[in-house]
């Protein structure tokens, strides 16, 4: 499978598991390359908190009751597993996570699109600013490819 097809499939499995549990946004400071940073480094140490930070409080909280947390770190242990099989052991340490870029502004709500570089391949992942907090965008997480 071509170095492309490896990322998209990684990223799009982590996107698409990520949706289904949470229909989100990695809360916070740092910025919309700290909650990209935020996601991946939750992946890597199977931190169900900081994952879950990764996206408004008000969906997961009602999505959580009916997966459970012990569920949700088997599934980031999974996850983790699919990059290590892919990319090596220490996958978390080539994913580089570049500069975020705007791309549009809803009112109080500001787009983001964040590079992520992985096995030379380049990807976007789209992230929402809101009420000064940045969280990995839901409506974009299905169709990221």
């Amino acid at each position: 499978m071509s170095n492309k097809k490896r990322l998209a499939a990684a990223i799009s499995i982590i996107m698409v598991v990520a949706f289904a549990f949470t229909m989100t946004g990695c809360g916070g400071g740092g910025g919309a390359s700290g909650v990209v940073n935020a996601f991946f480094d939750s992946i890597d140490k199977h931190d169900v908190k900081k994952f879950l930070n990764c996206f408004e409080e008000d969906i997961y909280e009602d999505i959580l009751p009916y997966i459970g947390e012990d569920y949700l770190k088997d599934t980031l242990e999974m996850m983790d597993e699919m990059f290590s099989d892919e990319f090596g052991k220490n996958w978390r340490k080539q994913v580089k996570v570049g500069k975020a870029e705007e791309i549009d502004k809803d009112g109080s709500i500001t787009y983001y699109e964040v590079e992520v570089t992985l096995d030379g391949e380049t990807e976007y992942i789209q992230v929402v600013k809101i009420k000064g907090k940045y969280y990995i965008d839901d409506g974009a997480m299905g169709g990221i490819f």
